[in-house]
């Protein structure tokens, strides 16, 4: 998978077990908070609403994360559909991956039904991740 965004996420205290290693379950934060800083990025979530629900996560973990780690996230988007859109992650220290991990994602309306992506949302993503069409 190829990367164009990055973003530091920075370990916090309560990240961590009494051993110093980073709860398993604080990798979905992580890649939560650099999902946000990706669209951020691309200007799409300037009104601080996010549009969408995660439907999937599969999270492979290489390596114990521990306090002290300089931790950085890489966020790809890989799929565009009609109401989903797939996201790969690497939450990495320095040049070590800890974490592989894909999510899905739907766009949502008020009442939490699947609805069409919308063609800004749309065309922002797969002009910066140079998706072709589908």
């Amino acid at each position: 998978m190829f990367y164009r965004f990055e973003t530091e996420v920075p370990l916090r205290w309560v990240d961590v077990d009494s051993a110093g290693v980073v709860n398993n379950a604080v990798f979905l934060s992580l890649m939560e908070q650099a999902r946000y800083a990706y669209f951020r990025h691309l200007g799409l979530l300037d009104d601080h609403r996010v549009p969408f629900v995660l439907a999937e996560a599969n999270v492979r973990f290489l390596r114990p994360g521990r306090l002290g780690m300089n931790v950085a996230v890489a966020v790809a988007t890989s799929r565009l559909g009609g109401s989903s859109f797939d996201m790969h992650y690497e939450v990495r220290a320095g040049e070590e991956v800890l974490v592989e991990a894909k999510a899905v994602l739907v766009f949502v309306d008020e009442a939490t039904r699947p609805t069409e992506i919308p063609a800004p949302f749309r065309e922002a993503v797969a002009q910066f991740e140079q998706l072709a069409a589908e």
